[in-house]
């Protein structure tokens, strides 16, 4: 089968150098914005694979990455290069598989191989440490900063699981005695201005780092123009490309809780269910909710049974304590949740429900739950039950 392959690998041009003029010409046509991304021709026993086309030659999109990235390697290796070419590769192909894939093999291979071994896992996690003695060479800054370029794309693109990735790049960047990873946990990546990233006033202090994903708000004076100003420093930070799932660490001296059952007792709960004491920032929240709601994204210090996509708790507080006029946010919400993932609605439902019956309005958010739930709460079922 393989003699018949017609589309080219990495492989191909590893073992053939008459190949990499067509590869070159690839390279050229996507660092000038002519490549468009295609597919493979049905092969009999091949799956469609996503290709470039030159010369009527098909080429997958991670060999021509994997080509251009140790064409540039060496001594010489040039970071901004490496940086341009992989931003016009993401643009073309999104953070796909192909990508993703190809970069994470760039780390092992050129940062993880040479200079560690794994050791004991822990909670079946596998460990990597120095190899002992001196090594024979170094790698230079601009491999690091590639690394670490790597590391942020994956926590900005990745979602909840590029954190987990990038942790583990920056953790072999500074073994290896860099302060990039540290420079990036202080300042982010640079990407977002000072003052998209930081707001302080006399009665407020937040900041964020983009690297990390978290997001940090102290108010010091319970009061709507506090509540006033963390909203709009949360609105132009999601508005800035900020990762869709993210952690807020929030801290105020009011700790008001949802009326919600299993609600777990967070920051980001705290902030909502303070702010929504104000009707007239209800248009902020709605506004909050609607730039974090993203379905498979995720607040990223609530696992397993509390887990919820970003917006979650603006919305519930909208839902018991605004007026009709956020309902449509509510179905959105509901529509758009990881059902077979997350169960938080179907505790908010039943609040709604126990507060404002079976409504027109809350027999359609009942069934929008329904429909997107795996198992709804005992008691709804039982209440939906007994109205029949």
């Amino acid at each position: 089968m393989a003699n018949d392959r017609k589309y080219l690998i990495f492989e191909d041009v590893k073992n053939d150098s008459s190949l990499r003029d067509i590869f070159d010409e690839c390279v050229t046509d996507i660092s000038e914005d002519r490549a468009r991304v295609s597919k493979t021709r049905n092969q009999p026993g091949y799956p469609s694979y996503p290709c470039f086309r030159v010369q009527g030659r098909e080429i997958l999109i991670n060999a021509l990455l994997e080509y251009y990235l140790l064409k540039i390697g060496g001594a010489g290796f040039d970071y901004d290069k490496a940086v341009a070419f992989t931003e016009k590769m993401r643009k073309l192909c999104g953070w796909s598989w192909d990508v993703d894939t190809t970069l994470r093999y760039w780390v092992e291979r050129t940062v993880r191989a040479p200079f560690f071994e794994q050791v004991k896992s822990k909670d079946g996690y596998p460990e990597w440490t120095l190899k002992a003695g001196e090594p024979s060479w170094q790698l230079s800054e601009s491999y690091l900063r590639f690394a670490c370029y790597i590391a942020v794309c994956n926590v900005k693109y990745k979602g909840g699981d590029g954190q987990y990735a990038a942790g583990e790049i920056f953790k072999l960047v500074t073994a290896l005695g860099s302060k990039l990873p540290a420079d990036l946990k202080k300042n982010g990546s640079g990407d977002l201005s000072l003052g998209v990233r930081q707001y302080k006033s006399d009665i407020v202090n937040c900041s964020a780092n983009d690297v990390f994903a978290t997001i940090k708000i102290s108010v010091k004076e319970e009061s709507e123009e506090a509540y006033r100003q963390v909203l709009g420093f949360l609105c132009q930070l999601l508005s800035f490309s900020f990762p869709a799932s993210y952690t807020v660490k929030f801290s105020s001296p009011e700790k008001k809780w949802l009326p919600i059952r299993s609600l777990p007792k967070k920051g980001i709960h705290q902030l909502f269910a303070n702010a929504v004491n104000w009707p007239s920032l209800h248009p902020q929240i709605e506004t909050y909710a609607k730039l974090a709601m993203k379905e498979f994204e995720w607040y990223n210090d609530l696992e397993a049974e509390y887990c919820a996509m970003p917006g979650t708790f603006a919305v519930f507080a909208l839902g018991l304590f605004g007026d009709e006029t956020y309902h449509p946010l509510l179905c959105d919400y509901l529509e758009l949740c990881d059902g077979e993932h997350q169960s938080l609605q179907g505790d908010f439902v039943l609040a709604y429900i126990e507060k404002y019956g079976f409504t027109e309005k809350g027999l359609e958010l009942y069934q929008l739950c329904d429909q997107n739930i795996q198992h709804l709460p005992k008691k709804l079922s039982a209440l939906y039950a007994k109205r029949q």
